[in-house]
């Protein structure tokens, strides 16, 4: 996904539904059995829906965040990789350079 609305909607509708806590979903459910609209059997297995949605959304979301930032690194890590070659092949030119003059400079 390289749309960054996109993500940024993702993680938008997880958060909204992971704010809808517990409590909020029994308070809907409590409105839902005033207004007959759901048994009160229907109310805890209602809550348990929500939430197990809420978490189902959670993983997801966790997963898709982790993929981009699997795929940023994967883009960024190689560029780093040459840069410490390039720089551990210059400290080993100057380790070697350092190591013949110390030697020349014994020899005097």
């Amino acid at each position: 996904m390289n749309n960054p609305s996109l993500l940024r909607k993702t993680v938008l509708a997880g958060l909204g539904i992971y704010s809808l806590t517990k409590e909020k979903a029994q308070e809907i459910v409590d409105d839902l059995i005033k207004r007959g609209e759901l048994s009160k059997d229907e109310g805890p297995k209602f809550v348990k829906a929500v939430m197990e949605k809420a978490d189902e959304e959670i993983n997801y979301l966790k997963k898709l965040v982790d993929k981009q930032v699997d795929q940023a690194l994967s883009k960024v890590i190689p560029s780093y990789e040459n840069e410490f070659k390039k720089l551990n092949q210059k400290i080993d030119k100057l380790t070697r350079e350092i190591e013949k003059l110390t030697q020349a400079s014994a020899k005097k």
